[in-house]
């Protein structure tokens, strides 16, 4: 099912960065330089929310562990590793929406590691 999240543009201009949340689906949706980006909200590393963290320049850093992300593109920005899913965004006069398309989300890294040490478990 195809979630449509929305926002207030005055509110994100206020604030530079709001966490949208429907039906377990968080992004994070963030302004830089003018133009309106929306990424997932959970870091790859353990599924922080990156909403808590610091926004300079278009790079989102992680307030658990420091990871670094680019919300314009998803990448990591401090090396190379799991990118963040991306989503489009529209703007209509003051009302943002993102298109969050059906998808399974990908494990963190936390998760795959916890599957593992449980799966080697006797």
């Amino acid at each position: 099912m195809t979630r449509i999240l929305t926002a207030d543009l005055e509110r994100l201009r206020a604030q530079g960065r709001l966490r949208l949340e429907a039906d377990g689906c968080a992004v994070l949706l963030a302004l830089v330089d003018g133009e309106v980006h929306a990424v997932d909200d959970a870091c790859r590393h353990r599924g922080t929310a990156l909403s808590g963290g610091l926004l300079r320049d278009g790079i989102v850093t992680c307030p658990a562990h420091l990871w670094q992300y680019d919300v314009r593109t998803g990448r990591r920005h401090d090396t190379q590793g799991e990118a963040l899913a991306t989503y489009p965004v529209a703007v209509v006069d003051d009302a943002v929406s993102v298109t969050v398309p059906d998808q399974v989300r990908e494990p963190t890294l936390r998760e795959l590691l916890l599957a593992h040490a449980r799966e080697a478990r006797p």
